[in-house]
């Protein structure tokens, strides 16, 4: 059995990718089930809560957002989320005694692996890494940024989008969850400043006070040119309302830019195009199943 086992399944783009992944398994014959704290992720794909997941003796255990200090945690991770959720002043402090703690060992019972599909924490100095079998990246900068063996470059499977019929004039979209560390606001500015005429801000609100503090005075000043849609799970009627998509932070490896090429979306961000042919999700599968020997 293949379990991921995250620590959010909010709609982000994390999520969104463990969904698919979790399809894109089920649907080549491999019994996988995705686990989380949320509700949101319960109707997307087959899933089921936090509390339900057990590790058992044969399972390969896709984790994500979860830095285990030891294997024992795995039986108890309703309890580890909850406190990793906790503001905490002593963090780096925390960090630097979990790496000097002694190496832990990994299972003989199942593979555990690391996926770093939106996490590039999960790479920190307090990453326990001899417990794992394989990490997983999503693209190979992350590989640059701190050692991580062994590990393997994926890309996330795509979902199936169409080229855009028609598209509006000068309607850009900014996508992703609303928070400062996504620079949603210079997004929008930069948007304007290339002559959109309209804005639509698609995420989840994971941060109201930067919302209220740096997105709503935007929108007063310029005046019914800013719309908030939300989360839209329909990604293709996402990339069918937008000509162009704005992002003003690195995300090496996010599947937006992807999804734009497919929807004959125009992309604006820091991060250049990959060039090449991209991966199909066949040949995305035959990596997975390559790196988990199945």
């Amino acid at each position: 059995m293949i379990k991921i086992v995250t620590a959010t399944t909010l709609p982000v783009g994390s999520t969104v990718a463990l969904v698919e992944l979790c399809n894109q398994f089920n649907a080549r014959g491999l019994a996988t089930t995705l686990y989380g704290p949320d509700v949101w992720h319960l109707d997307k794909c087959a899933a089921a809560a936090i509390d339900e997941f057990r590790p058992e003796k044969g399972d390969v255990i896709i984790l994500n957002r979860i830095n285990l200090v030891s294997l024992s945690e795995l039986d108890n991770l309703p309890a580890k989320i909850a406190a990793a959720q906790k503001p905490n002043r002593f963090a780096s402090l925390k960090d630097a005694l979990l790496a000097s703690a002694p190496l832990a060992r990994k299972s003989e019972a199942f593979k555990l692996v690391l996926t770093c599909v939106g996490d590039d924490s999960c790479l920190s100095q307090a990453t326990r890494f001899p417990l794992f079998d394989k990490i997983h990246l999503v693209h190979a900068v992350q590989r640059g940024r701190r050692s991580a063996p062994p590990s393997f470059t994926c890309p996330s499977f795509l979902r199936d989008l169409e080229r855009s019929a028609r598209k509006p004039e000068k309607v850009a979209g900014v996508l992703g969850s609303i928070c400062a560390s996504n620079r949603v606001d210079a997004a929008i500015e930069s948007a304007f400043r290339d002559g959109m005429a309209t804005v639509i801000v698609y995420g989840l609100m994971s941060d109201p006070v930067y919302y209220y503090r740096t997105i709503e005075p935007l929108t007063k000043g310029y005046p019914g040119r800013i719309k908030y849609a939300g989360f839209v799970t329909n990604r293709q009627k996402v990339y069918d309302s937008v000509s162009d998509v704005y992002c003003a932070v690195s995300k090496p490896g996010s599947p937006v830019q992807r999804e734009c090429a497919a929807t004959n979306t125009r992309f604006h961000g820091p991060d250049p195009a990959d060039g090449g042919h991209p991966l199909s999700n066949d040949q995305i599968f035959e990596i997975w199943k390559k790196e988990l020997e199945l």
